[in-house]
């Protein structure tokens, strides 16, 4: 068959054959758990690359004399045209449909139309005695830097070892590229039986790597090769080359999911042109999860007796089956030789792996260490792109395992994509994954990130409302020391910028250096300058149009950059010439290249010199016409297929570069082009097309193998931007926030100002203010307002970008403000008073100067910014959500007093062991319910009958009450100087720069209690003896015993005095009305009568005892004469009888003794009447002293 170059993948035995022949099973280490159980297992010395990558392979060598007996599936194109065991002809597609479109028992089975016989005897499944099946340990493969495996049959021989088992490599020095010879012959190449009919078949396991890319690369099977090629990936069919047939290319992407072949099928329906449609043939549904594990198998045949071809190439993150991966990375700010500490926890009782392990370059699958062995406590230790794979004979498909990453505090840890739970704290912290099963995730990525945002919660107070009100403000910022991060992985970049003529074009100049000099911008910062140079980003220039110049070598300096990429356009394209340049520019060892292409044209120069060139002749009328042949390099094959040799460029050549100058009829410049793009080594080379006239561009990407084999789309200003951008994207990572909600639970401790009022799931967009920086966002929020069954309140806003996907991305200079009112709540003020001015809390550090390191009240139970960090690694997007905790800030708040004193109307002296009850009431503000009891205390002279209360709720009205006092005094009261016993005290007042307005002041004033005794001392004069005159008038006195009050006329306690007079109201007189205190007491009067002037007349001497008593009557004090007692007569002896009716007046009678019997006219005058009362009084007692003597005498007779 026909030989071109080919791109083929290996051949695989079934899975279940599937050996890994130099495992040797070696005891558990201490007899228990997890270990390694081969040594070929730990040590990867003795071990094929195959082994180490878990792929497996199976060669068959089939008897041509018997392998086509009882079989439907025939060898050596036999049957009829268009059968499927005959050849398809030159030049033509597969014969799709073979076989069915999943395996049956783990191989390949004939379509039902074919007979559905299992092709199963062909790779080892049956014994079929025309079938000699071998079992290799590999040796086929290889592996390049960037992470693919390969074959190819046109550099590389491979001879089969029966003995070693194992395939030896070699240069190609058996194929010429000719139809009937072939280049992979594994049994050899000598007779038709070695060359020809045989099959092989390849196996692994694989992970589907995030967004289907491995090293920023498209994850590609990549098989190009004769005869048949069946790919099933999980057992269904994907890639279907069918067929007896000449090297016919298919590619699998996982990356976008297409399958493509580079011919239409000859024969059969057309195959799936996704997996997704593959499956659906097959009805089954692909799963493209991200880590997921999944078996490809691959089955080969060498059916014809032509050239057997087999390209193979493939990037899959292939496995053992028996084997877990842990990989490491990070993003953020962590140091590059940060290393990092693991265990593995396998089974359901997660027992402790301890034993061997390797290291792998996670970018390149090749070994960094082998047989390591775990630390004392299981310990597995990783650097940032490292991955370690352990393997186990214990391990099998319905294994469960845990990982546990080590000291995790201060990062953000994510496995396969998904947050690990963080456990424990300090130094003994350590994150979590979920369990996974070996049979289907069996690659566990680890990403560790510093990447925070700037998230903190502020309380202002002010002014509004009653004074206590604040203003919440909860941010979100990419302003921190990690928040926003774009690294460079050390990277070697060339710019090969297009100066030819054209490029004056439609601005196609101005447009490449914009692009370039904005990527010098971003990628020769200031900070990479300042690395080591091992870990700098360098770029240099090199810019072509005949010939090519390296303007600028290696720099970390933009300005250089700039400059260099800013000559004038001249001249013709030149391609080789200037991937030369760039391909002789050496790079650091051990740091990547890069190479960006960037043309507007094909080439019309050349650098290489054909010194001699095959073509094929014709004539015609315009003369002799040579048509270049030039996949004949070699005078001997051009002559061979019959054209001619010229010794000579045919496109004539000057100035050191060869080529017409305006063309490239005869494809020498492209050609020449795309061997010096293959000579690069393993450096990137990215191609960027600024015109639709560069066709060459896109075969150059795909032959050339560019970065994603395809070429950049840069014809107009954007379009080159955006490829520009994509370029960066690869060569950085890069983390940002993207904010998707915060949340505020409000403590029990604060209410909401502006919808206090309203209910769960209610929107409040219109009560929170939501700003960037200075400016007030609109339409990117919502604010919700959310109560549990608990009564927990929760505010949400949620945020949506302009293109109304979730979250907005929070860059550098990014300041998100979330803002609304509060104010403390009733229950916030009565806890405060409750204890006694005690706060609860102290605000967390950094909430403002009202809050931060201030005792307070909590303002949140909780408040979380909902985020991810928005990472962009290798091209690769990715986004985790998470968390972060917002600080606590307080509120504060503040209580009224009351200023309580006590007064006595009667002097606070008097009262000295005396004391009081009062009782501090309340009630809300308007209610009308009745006021409840606050606290109860004593007032005496020990306190100065006062009190102090300064732990007042505000929003009441309070008022004082004397509960227990003396029932003697009445009770006045006067609060703020009014005359009320209650006055409100406002948050208003509390809260006032007037400090003493807060302050309420209350007097309660004790009155004593008085009892009037109305006119009920009185006295009545008696005459006898004449009668009365109009000039009569006798005084009397009221004398007071003791402290016993007189009537208010009589002041300072003088006597006090009344006068009867001949008009006087039955000669009588009432010293007038007393006032008594309240209170039991007795007090005791005298009343008698003043001596007068009045001639003959005989003045009473009469003396009056008065006793007044104050006592209760139920609940009145009463005052009233008790008692009145005559003490004198009215000549003064001694009488002691009491008046009958103490109502009455008490009697005073004046004697007047008449002298109308004496012979003077006028009567006798006083002093007569004093002489003859003298005598009288002499002879009565010579009288009486005679009777004793005689009565004396008497006895004694």
């Amino acid at each position: 068959m026909r030989h071109t170059r080919i791109q083929q993948a290996k051949p695989e035995r079934s899975f279940a054959e599937r050996i890994v022949a130099v495992i040797v099973a070696i005891a558990m280490l201490g007899g228990m758990g997890y270990a390694t159980t081969s040594a070929a297992m730990a040590d990867g010395a003795g071990q094929t690359l195959e082994q180490q990558a878990g792929i497996s392979l199976g060669l068959h060598d089939y008897d041509r004399s018997a392998i086509n007996k009882n079989h439907a599936l025939q060898f050596m194109s036999v049957g009829g045209p268009g059968t499927y065991n005959r050849y398809v002809g030159n030049g033509n597609g597969a014969y799709t449909g073979i076989v069915k479109t999943t395996l049956t028992k783990g191989y390949p089975a004939m379509a039902t139309d074919k007979g559905s016989e299992s092709l199963a005897y062909l790779f080892g499944g049956t014994d079929d005695n025309a079938v000699t099946n071998h079992t290799p340990a590999g040796g086929l493969l290889t592996l390049d830097k960037d992470g693919y495996y390969g074959f190819n049959a046109d550099s590389q021989y491979a001879a089969y070892d029966k003995t070693s088992k194992k395939f030896n490599l070699s240069p190609q020095n058996y194929c010429a590229n000719q139809t009937d010879t072939p280049c992979f012959t594994p049994f050899g190449n000598d007779t038709k039986d070695n060359k020809y009919s045989f099959g092989m078949n390849l196996g692994a396991d694989f992970y589907m790597p995030k967004d289907g890319k491995v090293n920023n690369q498209d994850m590609v099977f990549d098989f190009t090769g004769d005869d048949d090629v069946w790919v099933f990936i999980d057992g269904v069919l994907v890639l279907d080359l069918g067929g007896i047939h000449q090297a016919l290319g298919g590619k699998i992407n996982f990356h976008t999911g297409d399958i493509t072949y580079d011919k239409t099928q000859r024969y059969g329906n057309r195959p799936a042109a996704t997996i997704t449609e593959a499956f659906a043939n097959a009805g089954k549904t692909w799963d493209s999860t991200s880590y997921e594990t999944h078996q490809l198998r691959f089955f080969y045949l060498e059916r014809g007796d032509g050239g057997s071809n087999c390209k193979i190439s493939f990037n899959l993150p292939v496995k053992p089956s028996k084997a877990i991966d842990i990989e490491k990375e990070t993003l953020g700010t962590i140091a590059e030789n940060k290393q990092f500490q693991f265990q593995l926890l396998v089974g359901s009782s997660s027992t402790l792996y301890q034993g061997k392990y390797s290291v792998y370059n996670a970018s390149t699958n090749q070994v960094v260490q082998r047989d390591v062995s775990t630390g004392k406590n299981g310990e597995i230790t990783l650097a940032k792109g490292q991955f370690a794979r352990v393997q186990s004979n214990d391990f099998t498909d319905d294994t469960t395992y845990k990982v546990r990453e080590l000291n995790s505090g201060g990062y953000t840890v994510s496995a396969n994509g998904s947050a690990m739970t963080q456990q424990g704290s300090g130094n003994n912290a350590y994150a979590e994954t979920g369990s996974f099963t070996v049979g289907k995730t069996s690659h566990v990525t680890i990403v560790n990130s510093n990447v925070k945002p700037s998230n903190n919660k502020i309380i202002v107070k002010t002014d509004g409302g009653d004074g206590d009100e604040y203003t919440l403000n909860l941010t979100a910022s990419g302003d921190s020391t990690s928040s926003t991060v774009t690294t460079a992985t050390p990277a070697d970049i060339v710019l090969v910028m297009d100066k030819s003529g054209s490029m004056n074009k439609d601005s196609r100049d101005d447009n490449a250096q914009k692009a370039a000099k904005a990527l010098a911008e971003k990628l020769l910062t200031d900070k990479n300058s300042t690395l080591k140079p091992g870990q700098q980003v360098r770029m240099a220039v090199v810019t072509f149009n005949k010939n090519a110049t390296l303007e600028q070598g290696f720099t970390t300096s933009a300005s250089s950059i700039k400059s260099a990429v800013s000559q004038t356009p001249d001249g013709g394209t030149n391609w080789e010439a200037a991937l030369k340049q760039a391909n002789d520019l050496q790079g650091r060892s051990g740091v990547k290249k890069h190479i960006i292409f960037l043309s507007d044209g094909n080439p019309t120069f050349r650098t290489s010199s054909y010194g001699g060139s095959c073509y094929s002749y014709s004539y015609s009328g315009w003369g002799p016409h040579y048509t270049p042949q030039p996949e004949y390099t070699t005078k001997a094959t051009c002559k061979a297929a019959g054209y001619y040799w010229l010794g000579e460029n045919p496109d004539g050549g000057s100035d050191g570069a060869y080529g017409a100058g305006d063309s490239d009829d005869y494809g020498f410049n492209y050609a020449a082009a795309l061997a010096e793009a293959n000579k690069r080594g393993d450096a990137a080379l990215y191609v960027v097309k600024t015109s639709t006239e560069a066709n060459k561009m896109a075969d150059l990407a795909i032959k050339a193998n560019a970065v994603n084999g395809e070429e950049f789309d840069g014809t107009n200003a954007e379009n080159l931007t955006n490829a520009f951008d994509q370029i960066y994207s690869s060569i950085t990572s890069s983390a940002k926030i993207k904010v998707f909600s915060i949340t505020d639970t409000l403590s029990q401790w604060v209410d909401p100002v502006e919808f206090s009022n309203a209910t769960n799931g209610a929107d409040i967009t219109q009560y929170v203010t939501v700003r960037n920086g200075s400016t007030k966002l609109t339409g990117e929020y919502t604010a919700t307002y959310s109560v549990d069954n608990s009564g927990k309140r929760t505010v949400t806003v949620t945020f949506k970008g302009t293109d109304g996907t979730d979250g907005i991305v929070a860059e550098k200079a990014d300041d998100i403000d979330v803002s609304f009112k509060v104010k403390p709540s009733d229950a916030a003020y009565a806890d405060y008073a409750k204890n006694n001015k005690q706060h609860p809390d102290t605000g967390d550090a950094n909430t403002g100067d009202s809050s931060a390191g201030q005792p307070g009240y909590r303002s949140n139970a909780d408040a979380k910014l909902n985020y991810c960090v928005l990472t962009k690694v290798n091209g690769v997007e990715s986004c985790v959500r998470t968390e972060a905790e917002y600080p606590h800030p307080v509120v504060r708040v503040k209580l009224g007093k009351i200023n309580i004193t006590k007064q006595w109307s009667d002097g606070a002296d008097k009262h000295a062991n005396d004391s009081v009850t009062v009782q501090l009431q309340r009630k809300a503000i308007g209610s009308s319910t009745g006021a409840e009891p606050v606290d109860n205390f004593t007032l005496n002279a020990g306190n100065k009958w006062h009190k102090l209360v300064d732990n007042l709720v505000p929003g009441y009205t309070y008022s004082v009450v004397e509960t227990s006092g003396n029932d003697r005094y009445d009770v006045k009261y006067k609060v703020n100087n009014t005359a009320n016993n209650s006055a409100d005290l406002t948050k208003h007042m509390v809260w006032s720069s007037n400090a003493n307005e807060g302050t309420l002041n209350a007097t309660i004033i004790n009155e004593l209690k008085t009892v009037s005794l109305s006119n009920a001392i009185s006295v009545k004069k008696n005459l006898t003896g004449r009668e009365w005159k109009d000039s009569d008038q006798f005084s009397f006195t009221l004398e007071a015993e003791g402290s016993a009050p007189l009537p208010a006329r009589c002041k300072n306690q003088q006597p006090c005095t009344v006068t009867v007079k001949r008009n006087s109201t039955d000669h009588s007189a009432a010293f007038g009305d007393i006032t008594y205190n309240a209170g039991n007491a007795k007090y005791t009067y005298y009343v008698t009568e003043d001596s007068g002037s009045i001639s003959a007349l005989h003045y009473s001497q009469a003396r009056y005892e008065v006793v007044v008593t104050v006592a209760k009557n139920g609940a009145v004090w009463t005052a009233s004469v008790t008692s009145v007692t005559k003490m004198l007569d009215d000549n003064g002896e001694p009488v002691p009888e009491s008046q009958s009716d103490s109502t009455q007046p008490v009697t005073f009678t004046n004697h007047y003794i008449a002298v109308s019997a004496l012979p003077l006219t006028g009567g006798m005058t006083d002093r007569q009447w004093l002489f003859v009362g003298g005598v009288v009084g002499g002879l009565a007692v010579l009288l009486i002293g005679a009777a004793g003597v005689w009565n004396g005498k008497k006895r004694l007779v």
